[in-house]
């Protein structure tokens, strides 16, 4: 087997730059440094048509990483706040539907984007799967990708320092960092499944199998504890460079002409996100940041990491993203075919 000393060369300057970013929005003193430093800096970098790359293996290793951590989060202390979670699921779905519906709006209107492009661009999450329905539509799938990759780096840079600065997040407890032998054995047992669940082409297949073998384990009290900063900040360096890669290959120009609509889009949905959020918040009484971060219309990995790295509960965050993935999954071509029978 060849090396492609060229493509080896790259991930590792890929990779170099993230942590640097990351490294500089540490010693700013910035939330979520390690997640937002490299998202921001591969960005730009994959804009001015620098090198960037991250090597597939890599990708499976961070995400099986972060399902094992966010499996943590699911003890038997969080089983008694668990009885308020059907509702607030029943609020997010409700918030779902308003979202797509008031962006959609907005982009076909105001953007005068087309029916079908507005509406892909619209749905919050689940990116992989929106654009591979937007292909099978006539909707411009350049546009909804620009408009999903803008929505999550503009909510992963804003989001942070707005819910440090205006919101008390009402931090869990920190339990201590697992052993060295129960890290092993939660990446073992969340190895085997998530290479079962990707081989069945399973949607987030290595992040969820990391989750039901740490969830497992964490509620049977077989261990306990969370990752070590020394797998955490990696994991936060390598998601925030796989977000950032996204843009390799983007116009600027078509960037440019895009951005606005796209913004707006955000802003809106955003808006409409954080009101339930706080609404839902206060009428179960639960941590406004925790549900902001649960309702934000973002991805799953990308959405989680952000509790684990603001101290909320991620189990909570994780279980809300996860339900919103899976009711898209299963709803969104008739709640699409039902939109757009109409004229396009």
């Amino acid at each position: 087997m060849t090396v492609d000393i060229k493509r080896v060369g790259a991930a590792a300057f890929t990779l170099a730059a993230g942590a640097a970013g990351g490294a500089a929005f540490y010693l700013l003193g910035l939330p979520a440094a390690w997640l937002t430093g490299s998202m921001l800096v591969v960005t730009v970098l994959a804009l001015c048509k620098a090198p960037v790359v991250l090597h597939d293996p890599l990708r499976f290793v961070i995400f099986l990483a972060l399902g094992v951590q966010i499996g943590s989060g699911f003890s038997p202390e969080t089983l008694p706040s668990a009885a308020k979670w059907p509702l607030s699921l029943a609020g997010l779905g409700l918030t779902v539907l308003l979202v797509i519906a008031a962006s959609t709006a907005f982009l076909a209107n105001l953007g005068k984007w087309s029916k079908p492009t507005a509406f892909y661009a619209s749905v919050p999450g689940a990116l992989s799967y929106v654009l591979a329905l937007s292909l099978r539509s006539a909707a411009d799938t350049r546009q909804v990708m620009l408009a999903q990759m803008l929505r999550l780096v503009s909510l992963l840079a804003i989001l942070p320092s707005v819910l440090t600065v205006s919101l008390a997040t009402a931090n869990i407890p920190v339990p201590a960092s697992t052993d060295l032998l129960s890290v092993a054995l939660l990446f073992a047992l969340g190895g085997v499944l998530a290479f079962v669940l990707e081989k069945r082409n399973f949607p987030a297949g290595a992040l969820f199998g990391g989750m039901i073998a740490s969830s497992i384990l964490h509620l049977t009290g077989t261990v306990s504890g969370q990752m070590p900063p020394s797998i955490l900040i990696p994991c936060q360096i390598v998601l925030g460079v796989l977000i950032g890669a996204r843009f390799v290959n983007t116009d600027l120009g078509f960037l440019a002409k895009a951005f606005i609509p796209s913004f707006g889009a955000f802003l809106l949905a955003v808006a409409i996100s954080s009101c339930a959020a706080l609404l839902v918040a206060w009428g179960l009484h639960l941590p406004p940041g925790q549900v902001v971060v649960a309702f934000a219309p973002g991805g799953i990995e990308a959405m989680t990491l952000l509790a684990i790295v603001l101290g909320l509960d991620p189990a909570f965050v994780a279980t809300h993203q996860l339900a919103r993935f899976f009711g898209l999954a299963l709803t969104l071509p008739l709640i699409a075919k039902l939109y757009l029978k109409g004229p396009i």
